[in-house]
């Protein structure tokens, strides 16, 4: 079997032309998509880069396998192997059964595995064990100073990413499983004028409107409108311009990845995944450019499904409520392999193949870097549970109740209006956190407990300033 991950970093849903965006800035992705199965309301079960690809390549909430945050709480996964004095391989003499990563399922059923990625420079030394090969692109050589004054990890650009996979897939003539992963659009922003140009005209999105952009300059917070720089919806429309161009790029260059695969006859046989690993807000809720939230800016990216050819699939949209973690033993279905008993998601064939197929009514997803916070999803509601604000302390409440179908963008907050719904997420939230979680203790509430990593980072580059 061939597998294709596109992992698209800070790639948020409502920029993508197949979910209904009005800029041309996915032509690419829009065929992927014409040729298999887009989710309106895929989710990341947790957020940001660290804990999202946690949850992607364990097929485990960050609750379970323990990475909810970045820094040193990151470090390491809960995993057979972490949990024993000897961490040999399992045996059937050895208590309890063992679960796989991802690339690690496709490892044990000797199926080449390729990793084209600068992610472990984050460091995130469980992400690159056991693959048969690992390739980290390297960041251009040029002469360019990124707002952390070096040039950094996220700085090797799609254009590398594509042309190391596309060699890997050179040497390669069995059976694959391929992960790309692209840093852009993720900041640093490096398009011309000229790439940024085309998407300087059009409609600005509701929020923030000026007068909630002119409340947003009040703030003294890390990331709001008084430290980004943006003072008018004029300056929110070049930001997001500069950000379009950037999903343009990375578009143009999965999009050489794929003309590869038909131009090899492999495209059709091809299971292809793409997804982003969180997206990214532009002031809905007062943050500018980042990714700090359980809100839909941060949580809700493009989950997209082309299955093999020679598969049944119902092609177009599904509106049914699923996320990252549901995506492995999606792949492991398709493979044909019985996945982990201990994967905690669910497969997606059977909505890929009849989109009236059920699924859940309720999802649950985290943020742990600027904020530590757990959201109740479900069809109507979405209950977020502020853990610790972070940097936004006085400004985030402890409990916020949105009606998505009334109020999509998250504007009016009516858990005071609506206390039963309130009482009842919580409690199916403490169900779901009871059932999931690995051992005794919620990885999220140690995160709260200890601060989460970014706001402690934000806080020490403040205290100089």
């Amino acid at each position: 079997m061939k597998v294709l991950c596109l992992d698209v970093d800070s790639f948020r849903a409502d920029h993508v032309g197949g979910y209904g965006y009005d800029r041309p800035t996915t032509p690419n992705i829009d065929g992927l998509i014409d040729d298999g199965v887009a989710f309106e309301r895929g989710y990341v079960a947790n957020s940001p880069c660290m804990p999202s690809r946690a949850g992607f390549s364990s097929g485990r909430y960050g609750i379970a396998n323990g990475v909810e945050t970045h820094g040193q709480q990151s470090q390491s996964t809960h995993r057979p192997a972490s949990e024993t004095d000897w961490a040999g391989s399992w045996t059937e003499n050895q208590p309890g059964r063992p679960w796989w990563t991802l690339p690690e399922l496709f490892f044990q059923n000797r199926i080449r595995t390729i990793g084209v990625s600068s992610f472990p420079r984050h460091p995130a030394p469980w992400f690159y064990h056991v693959w048969h090969e690992f390739r980290q692109p390297q960041e251009p050589d040029e002469d360019m100073t990124v707002e952390w004054g070096h040039v950094s990890f996220q700085t090797p650009r799609a254009s590398a990413v594509v042309n190391e996979s596309i060699d890997a897939l050179d040497r390669t003539d069995d059976d694959f499983f391929l992960y790309a992963q692209f840093w852009d659009p993720h900041a640093p922003y490096n398009r011309s004028k000229e790439e940024i140009d085309r998407f300087r005209d059009g409609d600005l999105p509701p929020h923030p409107t000026a007068d909630q952009l002119e409340e947003h300059r009040t703030w003294d917070a890390v990331r709001s409108a008084s430290h980004t720089g943006i003072d008018s919806r004029e300056e929110l429309g070049e930001l997001i311009a500069t950000y379009d161009a950037e999903i343009r790029y990375a578009d143009r260059h999965i999009g050489r990845l794929l003309q590869y695969l038909r131009d090899t006859g492999q495209y059709d046989d091809t299971l292809i995944v793409l997804l982003g690993d969180h997206g990214e807000e532009f002031g809905e809720h007062g943050l500018y450019r980042e990714h700090w939230s359980t809100h839909d800016g941060t949580q809700r990216v493009p989950m997209v499904i082309k299955p093999p050819g020679d598969t049944p699939v119902e092609t177009g949209t599904r509106e049914h409520l699923v996320t990252n973690v549901d995506l492995a033993p999606t792949i492991a279905d398709y493979l044909g392999v019985e996945p982990p008993a201990r994967w905690q998601g669910r497969s997606l064939r059977p909505i890929i193949e009849d989109g009236s197929a059920a699924g859940r009514d309720a999802i649950v997803v985290d943020h742990g870097l600027y904020t530590a916070q757990r959201a109740v999803r479900t069809d109507r509601w979405k209950l977020i549970h502020t853990l610790h604000p972070g940097m936004w302390g006085g400004v985030l409440p402890e409990y916020q109740l949105y009606d998505m179908h009334d109020d999509p963008w998250e504007q009016t907050d009516v858990s005071d209006a609506h206390s039963d719904v309130v009482d009842d997420l919580d409690e199916r939230k403490l169900v779901w956190a009871g059932r999931h979680r690995e051992g005794s203790v919620d990885t999220l509430q140690r995160v709260a407990e200890h601060g989460p990593s970014g706001h402690l980072s934000f806080a020490d580059d403040f205290e100089g300033v």
